[in-house]
């Protein structure tokens, strides 16, 4: 079902460069944009996240047996790091003292608004993010990879088919009782 991701990763295993460099050049933007929908991380922070899951992955690849698509399965790699960052930043000191310039430096990034933003747009932005990253994770899980595929990553319905191994008819089908089942998650989260 899903050759292309098996030959690919055979390809890497055996130490094909190019493998290599279809697969970081393919899976880090579209890892960077679904981790950027689950958290309001700064975008170095992402990255390293992202580095991060790219580097298990690749350790890794004797467990990929092809069952799901690669990017699932980097997806699911790519939680598990979030999830690690998320348990770090809760172990962390919550009290920085400002006297040191580092420490001083950092706060002042955190706090320091885009230039082409006002605080408001983006608390509203983050808000309506978390908001729809809730109902998503409320999804049956083949709903809401299938959306972010083809919202979050612009993918085409052609495109989703052929990487997890469906019909584009199966893909559409799916996107409209995705579609339907966030529609009625969304109200009922409106109404209360």
């Amino acid at each position: 079902m899903y050759e292309a991701d098996r030959a690919l990763v055979a390809r890497m295993r055996a130490g094909d460069q190019r493998a290599f460099d279809e697969f970081f050049k393919d899976s880090a933007p579209r890892l960077v944009a679904f981790i950027a929908r689950r958290t309001a991380l700064d975008p170095a922070t992402l990255e390293d996240i992202v580095q991060s899951a790219l580097i298990k992955a690749v350790r890794h690849l004797a467990s990929y047996r092809g069952e799901a698509a690669l990017f699932t399965w980097l997806t699911e790699i790519c939680r598990n790091e979030l999830a690690d960052e998320h348990r770090k930043a809760k172990r962390r000191p919550a009290h920085l003292s400002l006297d040191e310039p580092e420490a001083a430096r950092r706060w002042e990034e955190m706090l320091r608004a885009p230039d082409d933003q006002e605080p408001a747009a983006q608390l509203q932005a983050a808000t309506e993010r978390a908001e729809i990253m809730k109902v998503l994770d409320s999804l049956p899980e083949n709903y809401a990879l299938v959306l972010e595929a083809k919202y979050g990553d612009g993918l085409s319905v052609e495109t989703i088919a052929l990487q997890w191994g469906l019909t584009e008819i199966a893909v559409q089908s799916m996107l409209a009782r995705a579609r339907e089942a966030f529609r009625q998650r969304w109200q009922k989260g409106s109404a209360t």
